[in-house]
């Protein structure tokens, strides 16, 4: 078959429900769950072999065969599923999915369970396979003898549905850079800036009489050059992008020699320009990149 007709929804018209779900992945097009809350796992309360499921929605791509289209599944209330008794010697995995029973297809049921598929003991266990029309939510590390199951032995592995629905126009997240915290994918988002962290340097000290610039040197960072000799700056090639800049210190009597590496060209108001030196003891100054490979050294420079 080509063309799945009649069309959804036609008036008077006969559906298939395999049509209905066809419909229904062209809005749900992968296996997921609908709201990041959906179908959580968590420990018991008190803890013990057991688990519970949160309510939600989820999405269920059929693989049993092609073209079963998406089943939506609804759980109203929290669910506890209780877990086989561990194993005395081995750890083992267990996996905690949702999974659609369709008769149309293979077997005699037509339903949606949420079950814990029990894993293999062994000395490095490994999670069951997923069944056919499941949703993997979580995996779960029972340990050797254990009684009681935790979070912190519980994987979440619930991946979010996609939409076919186009977004254009809209934020699908906010995510907090350097010197940021805050950022969501949903609801009212808020970024804070850390004024300390966005404005204080973090020191590299040197106490050699050479020493080459590294990517890590750039922005926030102040360079201190300490030794009674003379040192030489070099400023290293193709680390640096436009509008970059490092700074430098020196602490100690030898003075400060810049120049650029092979391919790099530096220029000042020093009394030669390409290679300007530090004035004196606790003079500073400034490299900034303008221009691929270009560096302006400002400061208290000769």
């Amino acid at each position: 078959m080509t063309v799945r007709t009649p069309p959804s929804w036609l008036q008077n018209g006969s559906h298939p429900a395999e049509n209905d779900r066809l419909t229904t992945q062209a809005l749900w097009a992968t296996t997921g769950i609908i709201n990041s809350a959906s179908l959580a796992v968590t420990q018991n309360t008190p803890p013990g072999l057991s688990v519970v499921v949160a309510s939600g929605w989820a999405a269920i791509v059929g693989t049993t065969q092609a073209n079963m289209g998406t089943y939506v599944t609804y759980n109203d209330a929290s669910v506890v599923l209780s877990l086989n008794t561990a194993d005395p010697t081995n750890p083992r995995i267990d996996l905690i999915c949702a999974t659609v029973n369709d008769a149309y297809y293979t077997g005699s049921l037509n339903n949606v369970v949420i079950q814990a598929v029990a894993g293999t003991p062994a000395g490095s266990p490994v999670a069951p396979s997923l069944p056919a029309n499941s949703i993997s939510l979580a995996t779960v590390a029972v340990g050797a003898g254990a009684t009681a199951i935790t979070n912190a032995n519980i994987t979440d592995t619930r991946v979010l549905v996609t939409t076919n629905i186009p977004e254009s126009g809209d934020i699908s997240a906010v995510n907090a850079g350097t010197g940021l915290s805050g950022g969501g994918s949903s609801g009212s988002v808020t970024l804070s800036l850390d004024y300390k962290a966005a404005t204080t340097l973090t020191v590299n000290a040197q106490t050699g009489t050479t020493y080459t610039t590294v990517a890590a040197d750039a922005s926030a960072k102040l360079v201190t050059l300490t030794n009674a000799s003379a040192i030489t700056v070099t400023i290293a090639a193709g680390l640096y992008a436009i509008g970059e800049q490092i700074n430098f210190a020196q602490l100690g009597a030898g003075q400060v020699t810049f120049q650029g590496d092979t391919g790099v060209t530096v220029v000042s108001t020093g009394a030669t320009a390409a290679t300007p030196k530090l004035r004196a003891q606790y003079s500073t100054a400034t490299a900034i990149c303008t221009a691929s490979n270009t560096w302006l050294v400002v400061g208290d420079i000769s």
